[in-house]
């Protein structure tokens, strides 16, 4: 079989091409127009037939060998049985009704080429383009099915850009929110000039956001003598971690300053107004927090936080674990029976250090975390260098680590 093209009759004007289309490709393998003319005609009638049934077949054409001679074969085909086979016998030299085959109906038509030569290359090449040649009708309706493509695809286009845009509006929003939060965040942390004032402690203070705004809170608190450190961290990162925590600077400062001395009272107003500030958010946010009481030489700890290390003079580390002095706040309403106090003896040149898990939770490209160990060992390591100098030395270790 040499296949010679396939013609889809799916309209009214199909009919109509097909038929051209067939008058040439049989005018030109048999040299009669009359043949020509009457074969055309019959399959038209088939074509007219099939489409007022609501039968949408293809036609195929082909030159049939297997005979040992060329013959022009033109199968109707389709998912339903075909009738209308009277209309073709009369101007083929044979037509067959095939059984169905993957589910197709095949009628077949053979016409018997009259010098029962194979057309040449040359001859099946043209009589391909013939029928492989779009009607005008055929192309207008491809350039309307692209033309509405297009035109979906424009708006689907626009649609995205839209959104974009809007991605875009809101991300440039969100940065700034969260530019001014971290901004506000540096602009509450205690200044170098107020931790000098403090004669009987030297401090020194470090902290870096690993994203745009942190959840890490620490404050230094000295009023009339008396000194009070907070250090907590939110959960989570973001807007509302940020948000969280100065709300929690600006408690414990209020509470301080309206002198509420007791360690379970102060925890207890703290932990009510941040719950009822985070049930106002509907967050799930919550934090740990420890505040530490300094006066004359005694350390009195209270509050739920990372484990608090003394490194005494001469190296000896004692970790202290805040476990048992508190619980995390915002989480319930109600902590008093959960909050406790431990009273931590300090003498000249004994260090303490206060930290959040960014510095031990911290990981290097193969999520390596810094840990407690490595921190407590760098600390006992340089107790006897001063506050700056010691922060420094954590900081450069933990760069290596990064780096």
């Amino acid at each position: 079989m040499i296949s010679l093209g396939k013609i889809l009759i799916n309209h009214q004007r199909s009919i109509n091409e097909s038929r051209k289309k067939i008058l040439i490709v049989v005018k030109s393998l048999t040299g009669d127009p009359i043949i020509a003319t009457r074969v055309a005609t019959a399959t038209s009638q088939m074509c007219r037939l099939l489409y007022r049934a609501s039968i949408t077949p293809r036609i195929e054409l082909e030159i049939d060998t297997s005979v040992g001679y060329p013959a022009l074969s033109l199968s109707f085909i389709d998912q339903q049985p075909l009738p209308g086979t009277h209309l073709l016998t009369p101007f083929f030299d044979e037509v067959r009704s095939l059984s169905p085959n993957n589910d197709s109906y095949r009628v077949q038509s053979l016409l018997w080429l009259r010098d029962r030569r194979l057309p040449s290359s040359s001859t099946i090449a043209e009589l391909k383009a013939i029928i492989e040649q779009k009607s005008r009708n055929e192309l207008m309706t491809e350039i309307e099915s692209k033309n509405h493509e297009l035109q979906e695809s424009i708006e689907n286009l626009k649609q995205t850009i839209s959104i974009k845009e809007k991605l875009k509006k809101e991300n440039i929003r969100l940065s700034t929110e969260l530019e001014v939060t971290k901004k506000l965040q540096q602009m509450i942390l205690p200044k170098q000039s107020e931790l000098d004032s403090i004669e009987e402690l030297e401090i020194a203070c470090f902290m870096e956001p690993a994203d745009e705004v942190g959840g890490d809170y620490y404050d230094v608190l000295n009023h009339n003598g008396s000194i009070k450190i907070g250090i907590g961290d939110v959960t989570g990162h973001g807007l509302e971690s940020g948000v969280l925590m100065l709300m929690v600077q600006t408690a414990v400062r209020t509470l301080k300053e309206s002198q509420v001395t007791d360690p379970v009272k102060f925890l207890d107003i703290l932990n009510r107004t941040i719950y009822g500030n985070i049930e106002r958010m509907n967050s799930d946010k919550n934090l740990t927090l420890a505040l530490l009481d300094y006066a004359d030489g005694t350390l009195s700890l209270s509050g739920q936080h990372e484990e608090l290390l003394v490194v005494r003079a001469g190296g000896k580390l004692e970790r202290i674990d805040t476990c048992n002095l508190g619980f995390p706040i915002g989480l319930e309403e109600e902590i008093t029976d959960l909050i406790a106090q431990e009273h931590v003896q300090l003498n000249s040149g004994d260090v303490v250090v206060l930290y959040t898990d960014g510095i031990t939770e911290a990981e290097d490209i193969n999520h390596k975390q810094y840990g407690l160990e490595r921190l407590c060992e760098v600390v006992s390591r340089n107790w006897k260098l001063s506050a700056q100098a010691i922060r420094q030395a954590v900081i450069d270790d933990l760069m290596t680590l990064l780096w």
